[in-house]
């Protein structure tokens, strides 16, 4: 028997429900990348490393929530937390008490984040903060990495699968006002952003390349790119929404003494809860202040319905948290 065979015959109900799914969701899925051949199997709970399908076979996760659950699935401690929230309620639309701890520990870990905003996920954040970049500094362009991958926000659609010649789909219109530059290649990256300098206004990098193949940005590459953006009066910003609290407690650019203007951080930071954060100085982050900025001069991001939403909120401190104390212990 081949995997494929064994797998069908093991997985005879998610067979079934999955073709339920299709006749209701676009290729029976709500993210592309869950649907692998011959199908997904249908999962129907999940605990500490596991998932379990419903023909009842257990899996190992390595994937875990899309990278999200760097505790693993529904930990006690989180788990307890969003319960006790969910007694007082669990959607208010207005201020809450509950994103202050969250943002005090986020703000005395990740020094950019002088002020801070949230979102309900990480496309939204990189979204929003190229929107902020191009506002502070009244320009249009913004350079990305060849095969880096920030969301589905058609500002930055762009150059995320080989060949990165063709375009990544149809109804794009921006693409125009994206650059690519190819990771640690810093003489032909920089040969790029001279040739967009006048209208540059951000590049945007991850430490390691996610969904690009967990490639990680040289500390000269980063440092000599950061230094031509600072002189060209353009901003640096960094998406930390897979990096950010996943190798050390916190953000990967203090250890290469980076000064980034926003960091974009999600995923581990909600604790299993949908979440995107923008992080920034305070004087780019004014921008998006609706009570000192006219219409003209605002650079007018979210929010939306469910940002700052009470039990991603505790679910995120909770898991940081838990992240810091284990940390301790160990050391």
């Amino acid at each position: 028997e081949t995997a494929v065979e064994i797998y069908k015959k093991k997985t005879r109900k998610s067979a079934k429900l999955f073709e339920e799914s299709k006749k209701y969701h676009v290729n029976g899925v709500h993210h592309n990348i869950r649907f692998f051949e011959p199908y997904p199997f249908v999962t129907k709970s999940a605990k500490g490393k596991f998932l379990v399908d419903i023909d009842s076979n257990k899996y190992v996760d390595y994937w875990m929530g899309h990278w999200s659950l760097l505790l693993g699935h529904a930990p006690s401690s989180v788990k307890t937390a969003v319960q006790n929230q969910l007694r007082s309620s669990w959607m208010y639309g207005t201020v809450n008490e509950a994103t202050m701890p969250l943002s005090e520990l986020i703000q005395k870990t990740v020094s950019v984040s002088e002020k801070i905003r949230y979102v309900s996920s990480g496309t939204e954040a990189t979204m929003y903060a190229v929107r902020l970049a191009r506002s502070a500094t009244g320009k249009k362009i913004v350079a990305k990495i060849d095969g880096g991958w920030h969301g589905y926000t058609t500002d930055l659609l762009k150059t995320i699968n080989w060949p990165f010649a063709k375009s990544e789909s149809s109804g794009l219109v921006d693409e125009k006002n994206i650059v690519s530059m190819p990771l640690n290649d810093l003489e032909k990256s920089l040969e790029i952003l001279n040739s967009v300098k006048g209208d540059l206004a951000c590049t945007i990098i991850e430490p390691v390349l996610g969904g690009g193949g967990g490639i990680p940005a040289t500390r000269d590459y980063l440092l000599g790119i950061q230094e031509f953006v600072h002189k060209n009066n353009s901003l640096f910003l960094l998406d930390e929404i897979v990096t950010g609290f996943r190798f050390r407690f916190g953000c990967l650019y203090p250890t290469m003494k980076l000064d980034p203007d926003i960091v974009t951080l999600g995923k581990i930071v909600g604790g299993g809860f949908p979440i995107g954060v923008i992080c920034g100085k305070d004087e780019i982050m004014e921008y998006s202040n609706t009570s000192t900025h006219s219409k003209s001069e605002r650079s007018y991001i979210g929010g939306g319905t469910f940002s700052a939403n009470p039990v991603t909120m505790v679910a995120g401190f909770t898991t940081l948290s838990s992240i810091k104390k284990k940390g301790n212990v160990m050391r």
